[in-house]
């Protein structure tokens, strides 16, 4: 490839990266559809149903969003998998509740449709929950204020 043909290689190379069309994992718009279905699917299930649905459902839901890149985990045969850490943002409530976030690490695959998809979302926000409490009350202990990991000072 001589000089001339260079440049216009790799200026599409940078618009393709720009524009996330190399993008292999979920990005913020399917990672917002997946969880929203995957909430859905999860209030309809046999645990969450004994717990007097205590998973929030997508209409709950104000906004869902990547807190940053999302890892990509080992692929099973045809289908590669990719790990994120999650922000779901609840609607606040009939209370006078302000809404609270959710963080949750979230494992995304595509389904046979070529939709990204997640699951197990019951048990990933009881992970990240407990990850919260431990965290605060570790602090508390301590007697310093409980640092944010979503949103490090």
């Amino acid at each position: 490839m001589d000089s001339k043909n260079i440049l216009p290689v790799a200026l599409a190379c940078l618009a393709l990266t720009a524009c996330g069309w190399l993008r292999e994992g979920p990005n913020a718009s399917d990672i917002d559809s997946a969880v929203r279905r995957a909430l859905d699917v999860a209030n309809k299930g046999g645990l969450n149903a004994l717990a007097g649905n205590s998973l929030p459902t997508s209409d709950r839901v104000a906004l869902v969003k990547p807190d940053g890149d999302c890892a990509e985990q080992g692929s099973t045969g045809v289908s590669r998998a990719f790990t994120c850490n999650v922000s779901i943002v609840l609607r606040p409530g009939e209370t006078d509740d302000q809404g609270t976030t959710l963080h949750v690490e979230l494992q995304f695959t595509k389904d046979s449709g070529g939709r990204w998809q997640t699951s197990d979302i019951d048990r990933s926000i009881v992970v990240g929950a407990a990850k919260s409490l431990i965290d605060q009350a570790s602090h508390a202990l301590s007697g310093q204020a409980a640092p944010n990991p979503h949103n490090p000072e």
